[in-house]
């Protein structure tokens, strides 16, 4: 049986999914494939075999609270590099 991560060990594994998809950095504004995929890795941590096709099926008020994650990482000036 798992057990429940606190918010602590959560917010730790959006920071490593963030890592693993793209370096942390400066910000960069991103287009909208480059957010789609940041996102993506975000939704993976909670729906580890997540698709695209997946986050185009969310609930936009589900949706929009990783939009909310990537523009609080902006505002402190931190989020994916682009390749």
């Amino acid at each position: 049986m798992g057990c429940i991560a606190t918010t602590a060990e959560r917010l730790c594994r959006y920071a490593q999914a963030l890592v693993a998809e793209r370096p942390i950095g400066a910000y960069r504004a991103l287009d909208d494939e480059q957010e789609d995929r940041v996102i993506l890795s975000l939704y993976r941590v909670d729906r580890p075999h997540a698709t695209i096709a997946d986050l185009h099926q969310m609930p936009p008020l589900a949706l929009s609270g990783y939009h909310q994650m990537l523009h609080d990482l902006a505002r402190e000036g931190l989020g994916p590099i682009p390749a």
